[in-house]
Parts: C-alpha cells; sequence; structure tokens
C-alpha cells in the first residue's frame, strides 16, 4: 500500500473518533475539552526530536482483539504532570514527577484507548480493544523503533490551559489493518432509473409506482421474553464496561487530603441506610443495599434508572 493510502486510511479512522475521545477527555480532566486533529504522516525522528525536545512520556499501547500489532502516545512531561493533576482535582500546575504522574498517564491513555477501540467495534462490526500497557520517560534521541511508524497529532484545548500536543503513533501494521475498518460510503442516488425500466416503458405510457400492502413481520414470539438476542447487538456481548458501587462523595482541600493517615475518617454525603448508586461506564444505572456475600461485599438492586433517565445522561 502507498504511503498516501496509509495516510488516508488513518485520516478517515481518526478523525470521526474526535467526537467521542474528546467526551473522554473532558470527563477525565473535569473540565471541557477540545481536541483537534492536525498532522498525518510518517515518523520524521528528527522532526519528532524538535517537537519533544529533552524527555518526553512515551505510552506503549496493544491492540488485543480486532488489529494486529501496536500503537503508542507521546506527550511532554509538563502535560503529564498537568493532566495527572487534574485528574485528582488540582489546578493543573503541578511539578512533573515519574513517581505521580507516569501511572496517572497511563489511566488516562488508557480510558482513550477503550473509547477509541469502542468506536472502531461500531464502525468496524467487529469488536476491537486496545490496551495501554505502561508509560515511561524517555530521550526521543535514545528511540529507534519508531522510525517506521505513522503519526496523528492530537492538538488538547483544555478550559484554563495551554493548549497541548499528544501524538498518536501506529505501526504500519496496524494502519495496513485500519483499512478494514473504513466508514462505509453512502451510495449515490440517481435521478433516473435504471436502464430495464426505461426499456419496459412505452414512448407513450408511463409506469406508474407500484403499490402494494405493508408487510409486517410477526413480533409475538417476541413477547414473553425470547432468550435469542439480535443478531445486530452480538459484537456488543464481549465488551468491557466498568462498573462501579459508589458508596458517597465527598471535596477535600489538598491540604487537608495530604493529613490524611491511618485512623483518619471521610465523611461522606450518604447518610447511613441510604442506597448506594451503581454506574456503568459512568453513567448512573441502578441503586441498591450493600449485602454481604461468604466474605465479600456486594450489592443488592433495589431500583433501576427510568430508561428516559438513562437515555437522557447519554446526550
Amino acid at each position: 500500500m502507498s504511503t498516501d493510502r496509509f495516510l488516508q486510511n488513518l485520516q478517515s479512522v481518526i478523525q470521526p473518533a474526535l467526537k467521542p475521545l474528546t467526551e473522554a477527555f473532558s470527563a477525565a480532566l473535569n473540565r471541557p475539552t477540545r481536541l483537534q486533529l492536525g498532522e498525518v504522516g510518517p515518523v520524521d525522528l528528527d522532526q519528532l526530536r524538535e517537537d519533544f525536545p529533552g524527555q518526553a512520556v512515551l505510552t506503549r499501547a496493544v491492540f488485543v482483539a480486532g488489529v494486529s500489532s501496536d500503537m503508542a502516545y507521546l506527550l511532554p512531561a509538563a502535560c503529564a504532570a498537568a493532566w495527572g493533576d487534574l485528574m485528582v482535582m488540582g489546578d493543573g500546575n503541578a511539578e512533573f514527577s515519574p513517581d505521580e504522574h507516569l501511572d496517572a498517564v497511563t489511566e488516562l491513555l488508557n480510558q482513550l484507548s477503550g473509547t477509541l477501540g469502542q468506536h472502531l467495534t461500531s464502525v468496524a462490526g467487529f469488536p476491537v480493544q486496545i490496551r495501554a500497557s505502561r508509560s515511561s520517560l524517555e530521550e526521543l534521541a535514545a528511540v529507534s523503533d519508531l522510525e517506521s511508524y505513522f503519526r496523528a497529532d492530537l492538538a488538547i484545548h483544555a478550559q484554563g490551559m495551554d493548549p497541548a500536543l499528544l501524538v498518536l503513533l501506529f505501526s504500519p501494521d496496524a494502519v495496513e489493518d485500519l483499512k478494514k475498518i473504513q466508514p462505509a460510503k453512502s451510495q449515490p442516488m440517481t435521478d433516473r432509473p435504471p436502464p430495464a425500466v426505461l426499456e419496459e416503458t412505452g414512448p407513450e405510457e408511463e409506469a406508474g409506482p407500484e403499490v402494494h400492502s405493508a408487510r409486517f413481520e410477526d413480533f409475538g414470539s417476541a413477547i414473553g421474553g425470547s432468550s435469542a438476542a439480535p443478531q445486530n447487538i452480538d459484537i456488543l456481548m464481549d465488551l468491557e464496561l466498568p462498573v462501579i458501587i459508589e458508596l458517597g462523595r465527598t471535596s477535600m482541600f489538598i491540604r487537608d487530603i495530604l493529613e490524611l493517615g491511618p485512623g483518619s475518617i471521610v465523611e461522606l454525603s450518604k447518610l447511613s441506610g441510604e442506597p448506594v448508586d451503581l454506574y456503568v461506564n459512568d453513567k448512573k444505572f441502578a441503586q441498591g443495599e450493600v449485602v454481604v456475600i461468604d466474605e465479600n461485599f456486594g450489592i443488592r438492586i433495589t431500583d433501576l434508572i427510568k430508561v428516559e433517565d438513562r437515555i437522557r445522561s447519554l446526550k
């Protein structure tokens, strides 16, 4: 495949994914964030080292389903510090610390990888999963295996922060596989009937539209709880979604958090005996009561959120 074709495939995949990636970034950083696609092209190591002088954070990721090979994320260390600080409700002005911020960046990029995988799954029609494995502080002068990769630049505009650069790096094998995940192109409509129709219609007589009664399938068998799942949702059955049981929440000053130690008590917003909330993919799904099963905690669901409210929360 030519380089131009590689770039067309890559751009046509990344551009439609910007909306869900923007939503994931905004939720993770706790503030409105806008993503903008920039340069898409082969990696030039000299240019990459110029864009990231000194040390940068390199996060490796792998496609565990749907696409072969691997990818990576590259961002300045200062951005890793700012984003990691924002994730814990800070002001984004923290100094970079590998011990504190590399794990935070890995978690953030793991969320983005999951969002990108879900988007690709919806387009491809088969499961695509990506997992960010580890982040490290690297001197790009010592990194040579990225030379054959392709880069897609994302400009990150978080509210109240300077614009930041996040580079997505795709291996040639990954980009080759991405051609299987191209959005379906709409077929152009014609304003003339096909030739066969023209031949059947006489010069003095126009063929009118064919009118017949509408036919509907019998849905009777579906009433009563058939166990057969519709085939069009089979591709979603293997997707993993985070399920969170929230006992309560509170807001604390950084100085108060730093004073926490063994024996400290954090008062939550919930009253004793109130139902706890169950979130699926960060959306409130149900409420329930805490139970103990053998030696493990669990939740007994007592109330499901109304379908209308669940749909409204997705908008």
